[in-house]
Parts: C-alpha cells; sequence; structure tokens
C-alpha cells in the first residue's frame, strides 16, 4: 500500500483528500502547518508527499516546504505534489502551471490547481508513482 502525505491547512481539504485516496488504497497522514516538516516526513516515510503554498503564517510557505525537502538528502527522490488554489486567488503576478517547476524555485514534480476532481487526482497520483 502506497503512503502519501498531506500539508494544508484546510482540513475539510485534508480530510476530502485522505477519504479519496483512502477509497483507492492509499494511506494517509497529514499535518496542517509547516511545523517539523523534515521530521514528520522521514517518521512517516511517505512514497508521495501533497503540498499546498499558501498557510496563513506565510503564503507561500509552500514554495519553501518544497525547497526543504529537496535539499534533505534523504528526502530529496520523494516525488511532491503542489496542489493549490494560488492561481485562484491571484495573489502571485502570472499563473503557475508545470511549466514553472524548476530545481531551485519550485522543486515539486507536478503543480496542479485545486479543485481537482477525484479522477484527475488519482490519475497524477499514478502517474507520478509509476
Amino acid at each position: 500500500m502506497k503512503k502519501i502525505y498531506i500539508v494544508d491547512d484546510d482540513r475539510d481539504i485534508v480530510e476530502s483528500i485522505s477519504m479519496v485516496l483512502q477509497g483507492s488504497g492509499y494511506e494517509t497522514a497529514a499535518q496542517y502547518d509547516d511545523n517539523d516538516l523534515t521530521a514528520n516526513v522521514k517518521a512517516y516515510a511517505p512514497d508521495l508527499v501533497i503540498l499546498d503554498v499558501m498557510f496563513p503564517e506565510d503564503e507561500s510557505a509552500g514554495f519553501r516546504m518544497a525547497r526543504e525537502l529537496r535539499a534533505d538528502e534523504a528526502l530529496a527522490k520523494i516525488p511532491v505534489l503542489m496542489l493549490s488554489a494560488i492561481n485562484e486567488r491571484g495573489l502571485y503576478p502570472g499563473k503557475f502551471s508545470d511549466h514553472d517547476r524548476d530545481d531551485s524555485y519550485l522543486p515539486v514534480d507536478a503543480f496542479v490547481e485545486k479543485p481537482i476532481s477525484p479522477d484527475a487526482l488519482l490519475a497524477k497520483l499514478a502517474e507520478l508513482l509509476s
């Protein structure tokens, strides 16, 4: 069973994603802030991490967390899916997409926008985990 670690401050989002993933045979765990991210990810040992971008205390926390995961040798190879409504909220000029991924600024394996359909989420996870 593949393990997915979800990092999002919106408990409703975490609950809905968890229900979809658990219903499809994934094991899930979550945290709702950016505290002790690397230690928590190491402890859970997921096959993939889903990150939100914006948190109440820091509107770009997800970018920093993605870089933090990539900088840790033990975690650098874990696929990261950035799932955010950042484009919808219009806080950053332009829009973010998979084309914006790079090793320094946005080191994630895929970027998708909320809301995402359960089928699209499962398809993206299958792609990243293959």
